[in-house]
């Protein structure tokens, strides 16, 4: 057996007996770096705003509906381990723990174009410029046993993508592979991503790829809303790159960044990622419209899907990403969260196969 495979082995065990001791702890990757990054808190704490972690060092979870049922949970590690050195606790005299699983709504896809065609009525009769509809699919058959595996399979098959697992006793258990960046901020300069329209790669290059106005229109949406964002901070200085066309896994979208070379403090990144989730890639747009329609709409909540996550220090940095390409892993099944961006033209079709596309990022390392 290769160091390597020997190095493997020892992760998966160790992240085994987190799940099976039901411990709250979190596991990540940053993109464009596989190293893996643990840590462990005996009782992870309920915060409300970023500005209540001021100066700790420690990992975040964040619900998409804050005002919802789940709250944001902020683990402050009392154990920090990474996959360069990993130094073994002894897990023996820690009985194994079991939550009940709760029972999660999965949309047929007959319940999806019933919902999606509400959501069309309202756009139609310009009452919101996009919304975005979301749906559940449940695996059978895998689940707790082997969260493990598949979080580091993850992490070797998309090596650009923010690669987490993230456990909190009473919450659940979520694995996700996110393309998708919230927020980052060394203290000198903040980073943001629009990234909106979806379609499968296939046999195209990257280069190749057109896009219909209906996906222009979407993204476009997304990158009006932050740089309305960032007007409002009084944050006039910065690069924006894009739109350019960025690949995710199996599929691509359309992507805008911006970097601001400005210093803001903690309490000013605090109010700014507070004011831009959830931004209309998410949700919608105006966005309180877009969040009532998706509660009247959609039959199961979202949880901490679509919500942000992340590590963040106390220096004041922070890299933080949506929760896409995410799942919830019950005891013998896992849901998997996808969704899309409606708009007045959508085609629910083509709506219902971009979902498809999306749930592929997962099944075919789940598979």
């Amino acid at each position: 057996m290769s160091q390597l495979e020997d190095k493997e082995k020892s992760i998966q065990y160790f992240l085994e007996q987190c799940i099976q001791k039901r411990l709250s702890f979190y596991a990540y990757s940053l993109p464009g770096d596989q190293e893996i990054k643990i840590g462990i808190q005996t009782s992870p704490t309920k915060f409300r705003t970023l500005l209540d972690l001021k100066g700790k060092d420690g990992f975040l979870f964040v619900p998409f509906d804050v005002d919802g049922e789940q709250a944001p949970y902020f683990i402050n590690p009392e154990f920090e381990f990474s996959s360069y050195s990993i130094h073994f606790k002894d897990f023996a005299g820690l009985p194994d723990q079991e939550d009940e699983d709760s029972e999660i709504y999965e949309s047929s896809k007959e319940d999806y174009f019933v919902q999606i065609k509400e959501m069309l009525t309202d756009l139609q009769s310009k009452r919101l410029d996009k919304v975005i509809l979301s749906r559940v699919h449940v695996l059978n058959g895998k689940g707790r046993k082997e969260a493990a595996s598949i979080f580091l399979r993850l992490n070797e098959t998309y090596p650009n993508a923010f690669v987490s697992m993230v456990d909190i006793p009473g919450e659940g258990l979520w694995i996700g592979a996110s393309p998708e960046r919230f927020l980052n901020s060394d203290g000198k300069t903040i980073e943001t991503v629009a990234l909106a329209g979806t379609q499968k790669l296939g046999d195209r290059e990257v280069h190749a790829v057109e896009w219909e106005t209906k996906e222009i229109e979407e993204q476009a949406y997304v990158s009006k809303y932050i740089e309305e964002l960032l007007s409002n901070y009084q944050i006039r200085d910065y690069q924006k790159k894009g739109p350019f066309t960025a690949q995710a896994g199996n599929v691509v979208h359309l992507k805008t960044t911006y970097k601001a070379n400005t210093e803001l403090s903690f309490d000013q990144i605090s109010s700014f990622a507070q004011a831009l989730h959830p931004t209309p890639a998410v949700c919608g747009l105006p966005k309180n419209k877009g969040m009532d329609l998706i509660r009247k709409v959609e039959k199961h909540r979202r949880e901490y899907y679509a919500g942000f996550l992340g590590p963040i220090h106390a220096d004041g940095s922070l890299a933080l990403f949506v929760n896409l390409r995410s799942m919830k892993v019950l005891k013998e099944s896992m849901a998997l969260f996808v969704g899309g961006g409606i708009t007045a033209d959508s085609d629910p079709e083509k709506e219902w196969m971009e979902t498809c596309f999306k749930a592929q990022t997962l099944l075919k390392v789940i598979k």
